[in-house]
């Protein structure tokens, strides 16, 4: 379970964490682990205070918010 820096946490926000860095490990944009969770923890966060609560939707806004961040870096870890 991630350390949510709210207080309203609810499963939802881990699932939809664990969803966005599946998707990213196995893409190949999560080299820098830490640095990256982190990044798609706070975008979790900010939409989850403006009232998003479907998790798919907020592993898409987290996995959005990395790629714009860091660049698309995909490799052929794929499949």
């Amino acid at each position: 379970m991630y350390p949510w820096p709210i207080g309203d946490f609810d499963n939802a926000m881990d699932e939809a964490l664990d969803t966005a860095m599946n998707y990213l490990e196995r893409t190949g944009q999560a080299e820098k682990f830490v640095e990256v969770q982190r990044v798609a923890a706070m975008a979790v966060v900010t939409a989850w205070k403006m009232g998003v609560r479907h998790r798919i939707k907020l592993a898409h806004i987290a996995i959005k918010a990395v790629v714009q961040k860091y660049g698309p870096q995909v490799h052929e870890k794929c499949g």
